[in-house]
């Protein structure tokens, strides 16, 4: 039976046939500021992105590396709501209409904002997709009309009866954590992961996209042809904090950075 697929799915299998890979770039919303974040976006627009992972900052990052621990206090160190970022993706949503954006934030969060009430008013914002690292599957909510789809997470350690489950149920895009631990490391490689791309491969027609220590072309060339394409956030917000004095070098040398990442 021909599978069937979310708007979200369908709208990254489209872009995928444009150019043969996806790229998503990861954003922790607020670093080094609002106005900032908001000139970034549009640079990675610009630049090619296909989704941006926009980056709820949260006080305990249990999946994120030193990098973007340290991206999260300098967002953290403004005035930061749920509020700010519902006015920051209806702002970019305007000025992005036909984009699909997916956003990360940690359980807490949407707990806070009530999970039912946040994915309904980020559906309406353009989001296609969140990304919650500490929900598991079995406490993933249910589909729904009109909500973003919920990105499943494959690993390293995860076992074969699992990922069949989590294959099941995928939806948007599965994100696949190249290596053990956090976001930011060095040793990216996908090839004790080739099986498992191709188990995936056999059961759904969602994109699978690698994440967790890409920081350059050939990182981006392996998981474009070994998966769908990849996402980088560390290499970004390095570039960032290196350049937190000048603004304009920040965004030529993200440009450039990016430019260089091309698979």
């Amino acid at each position: 039976m021909k599978q069937e697929l979310t708007p979200f799915t369908d709208y990254l299998i489209k872009r995928k046939e444009t150019k043969g890979y996806l790229f998503v770039p990861y954003l922790a919303l607020g670093d080094p500021d609002w106005q900032s974040s908001e000139e970034i976006v549009d640079l990675l627009i610009l630049s090619g992105a296909d989704t941006i992972e926009l980056g709820l900052p949260f006080s305990d990052p249990s999946a994120d590396g030193p990098v973007l621990q340290r991206a999260f206090r300098r967002s953290l160190s403004h005035p930061f709501s749920l509020e700010h970022v519902f006015q920051f993706l209806e702002k970019i949503s305007r000025k992005h209409p036909d984009f699909k954006f997916s956003v990360m934030a940690y359980a807490n969060l949407f707990h806070a904002g009530g999970f039912d009430e946040m994915l309904k008013r980020l559906y309406a914002l353009n989001v296609g997709g969140v990304i919650v690292p500490d929900v598991p599957l079995e406490e993933a909510p249910a589909p729904a009309p009109n909500r973003p789809d919920w990105i499943q997470f494959i690993t390293p350690t995860t076992r074969p009866e699992r990922l069949k489950a989590i294959v099941s149920v995928a939806r948007g895009f599965i994100y696949l954590v190249s290596l053990k631990g956090t976001t930011g490391q060095s040793g990216f490689t996908l090839e004790p992961l080739r099986k498992t791309i191709q188990t995936i491969r056999k059961q759904t027609r969602v994109p699978v996209l690698a994440g967790f220590g890409i920081r350059n072309a050939a990182h981006a060339r392996e998981a474009a042809t070994v998966a769908d394409g990849f996402i980088i956030g560390s290499r970004i917000h390095e570039i960032i904090e290196e350049n937190l004095s000048n603004h304009s070098v920040m965004k030529q040398k993200l440009i450039e950075e990016l430019k260089g990442i091309s698979p």
